[in-house]
């Protein structure tokens, strides 16, 4: 795991059915310092190729710094999906930012493209 995050967080949430897991960290994202970021299981449920969370926090330190417009959504909130390469694997990560807060992503999926 890199050494700018840090697991202060691990639950499972009644309320949306899912394992949740919160970390500290220190990235820019959108020219915006990101200080958590949630791992939700949905990646596990959805994909037979199961990403682990030390692998995000990896490919999040390579989005680090990255500038993106979000993808089209249906509802309020604003999407984005970021692809990179990473020890010869191409991988696609789907986050958007926590409600009410510009510092604190959640991901929902991370898989191989």
């Amino acid at each position: 795991m890199p050494k700018s995050f840090k697991l202060i967080e691990d639950k499972f949430s009644e309320a949306d059915n899912e394992r949740q897991w919160t970390y500290e960290l220190e990235i820019t994202f959108n020219y915006r310092p990101v200080k958590k970021a949630t791992i939700t299981d949905h990646f596990l449920i959805s994909h037979k190729d199961v990403i682990t969370n030390q692998l995000i926090m990896e490919l999040l330190e390579e989005m680090n710094g990255e500038t993106l417009e979000p993808t089209k959504y249906k509802g309020r909130r604003k999407v984005f999906k970021w692809e990179g390469d990473y020890n010869d694997e191409r991988y696609r990560i789907i986050f958007w930012f926590e409600d009410n807060s510009s510092d604190w992503l959640w991901i929902r999926d991370c898989f191989p493209c």
